[in-house]
């Protein structure tokens, strides 16, 4: 089973998402955050699962909630890029990601 690593911005995006749906029905929050961590296993135990988008990146949608986890498998690694809204402008904020995440990892 892989660790994944995560951008940065993860766990800005996990935040995000978790308070939006906390303000919106206390507990749902709660709720995403649970949904998030089962989809976060399936993605460590079979990442190349989930099907290439494009441009080599993948995404696993989370079953309840209109989110995506959004990551490229190299070699051996994992590499989540984000977690996003599915109405979200994701090609610009990956590309942007991919670039950056593979800068900081040299």
């Amino acid at each position: 089973m892989l660790t994944p690593k995560n951008h940065p911005l993860v766990g800005a995006d996990f935040q995000s998402a978790y308070s939006w749906s906390e303000e919106e029905v206390p507990g749902l929050g709660v709720e995403f955050a649970g949904e998030f961590r089962r989809a976060y296993q399936k993605l460590r135990r079979n990442p190349l699962l989930y099907s290439v988008r494009f441009s080599g990146i993948r995404r696993l949608n989370l079953d309840r909630f209109p989110y995506g986890i959004f990551y490229v498998v190299k070699r051996d690694e994992v590499r989540v890029l984000a977690v996003l809204h599915g109405s979200r402008e994701t090609k610009r904020i990956l590309s942007e990601r991919r670039r950056t995440f593979s800068s900081s990892q040299t």
